[in-house]
């Protein structure tokens, strides 16, 4: 099992009702939120925090879902993304899964549903914390591997 060392959630959502609700439903559980209504906010917390994961609503106000994913994309490789829309339009979700390296969709549904929540969000916010976290500690094994290899050359 893995070590759990980040688990900030940033959820970038443009309503304001829908972000006070993911905070209602979501605030007992075992990670740690960050909510921004604009991508240029989302941009800000993402400079100031170290953030695992990130959802984001795809239809969002001068920089959507798909601009800021692929914004994201570069600075910060390892966050992981997850999708959360109420898109139903086939071409615009192969357009943002192919943006940004998405690890999972959530339909926007689920908000209004309890066993959503249960069923849907709070297993893929889990599962998107620890891919992060492996993406870690890979990442720092790798880097062992490297300095051990180029000490048994010096």
């Amino acid at each position: 099992m893995i070590e759990i060392t980040n688990n900030n959630v940033l959820f970038v959502d443009d309503e304001e009702l829908i972000l006070a609700k993911i905070e209602r439903k979501l605030n007992k559980e075992e990670f740690t939120m960050f909510f921004a209504n604009s991508g240029r906010e989302a941009l800000r917390i993402l400079k100031e925090n170290e953030i695992a994961v990130i959802i984001i609503d795809l239809s969002m106000p001068k920089v959507n879902g798909i601009k800021l994913l692929k914004m994201i994309n570069y600075d910060y490789p390892d966050l992981v993304k997850v999708i959360f829309s109420s898109y139903s339009d086939s071409q615009t979700m192969i357009s943002a899964l192919y943006s940004g390296d998405v690890y999972h969709y959530i339909p926007k549904g689920v908000v209004n549903r309890d066993e959503g929540y249960k069923i849907e969000f709070i297993p893929v916010i889990k599962r998107a914390i620890e891919r992060y976290n492996l993406i870690k500690e890979n990442s720092r094994l790798k880097q062992g591997v490297i300095k051990a290899d180029l000490s048994l050359e010096g």
